[in-house]
């Protein structure tokens, strides 16, 4: 019994090592091409520009209040309601904190974005971004934006 368990553990961490080992590393190349994209997207969105074409034809967002936008045109219809509605005037800011590649031409972009400027101050939250390459080109293929509340049960809207 002790052989089989001892073989059993064996090959399990055998296996997470080989999955570890597959994660293929960000390049210098990778990591600012990523980081330009999302760069840009706050400066297109701040001049108040058509923010469709950093987006994959696939993409989808979860906003942090729970609005889910499908494909780059239903993101453009949602980010021109909230630019010109909750978030006129509003300055985005993303700094990316960590990206990691989670296979080839896939990675996942994470950290805090703000929107200055709106009416009553600021938004504060997380955003994770998920990018693919294709073609040579990083587009988004996903968002997802959190903002953080305390543990516990969610406080009453």
């Amino acid at each position: 019994m002790r052989t089989i368990f001892a073989a059993a553990l064996i090959g399990a961490v055998a296996v997470a090592a080989s999955a570890a080992q597959q994660q293929p590393a960000v390049s210098a190349n990778d990591d600012a091409a990523i980081r330009k994209v999302i760069t840009d997207l706050d400066a297109t969105r701040n001049a108040g520009g058509t923010i469709s074409a950093a987006f994959a034809a696939d993409a989808d967002q979860l906003t942090s209040s729970g609005e889910w936008r499908v494909g780059p045109s239903g993101i453009e219809k949602g980010y021109e309601v909230s630019h010109t509605t909750v978030y006129k005037g509003g300055k985005y800011v993303t700094k990316l904190e960590k990206i990691r590649m989670i296979a080839p031409n896939v990675a996942i972009a994470d950290g805090p974005f703000e929107v200055q400027n709106i009416p009553g101050g600021t938004r504060h939250a997380h955003v994770s971004y998920v990018l693919v390459q294709t073609g040579g080109q990083w587009r988004i293929s996903a968002v997802r934006s959190m903002v953080s509340t305390p543990p516990g049960p969610t406080p009453a809207k």
